[in-house]
C-alpha cells in the first residue's frame, strides 16, 4: 500500500443507516472509499480516490483529499459531521 499517511487537521464522523465511519487521514478516507462505499462508481466518489491516492503519493495539501472526500460522502447520503479541538475546547466543563 502506501508508505504515508496524511493526518487532517479535522476528523469527518459520517452518519450512515446502518453505520457510522470516523476518517482522520487520507489513508482512512481511501481505504474507506474502497471498503464501506455505497456509491463506488459515482463522480465525486471516483473524483475523491484520485485525490486521496495522489495525496498520499505526492505532496498535495491533506485538505484537498479531505474536501473531496465530503463531497463523496455527501454524494453518497451520509449525513456529515466535523468538529474542532476549539469546539471541544469551548463547551462546558463535565461535573
Amino acid at each position: 500500500m502506501f508508505a504515508t499517511d496524511r493526518l487532517w487537521d479535522e476528523a469527518v464522523v459520517l452518519e450512515g443507516p446502518r453505520q457510522v465511519l470516523r476518517v482522520q487521514s487520507t489513508r482512512d478516507a481511501l481505504l474507506c472509499l474502497k471498503n464501506h462505499w455505497p456509491l463506488t462508481d459515482g463522480a465525486a466518489a471516483l473524483a475523491a480516490k484520485a485525490a486521496c491516492e495522489q495525496g498520499l503519493t505526492g505532496d498535495d495539501d491533506p485538505g484537498l483529499a479531505r474536501r473531496a472526500f465530503i463531497e463523496a460522502a455527501e454524494e453518497a447520503g451520509f449525513r456529515v459531521n466535523s468538529w474542532t479541538a476549539e469546539a471541544k475546547r469551548n463547551e462546558p466543563p463535565s461535573l
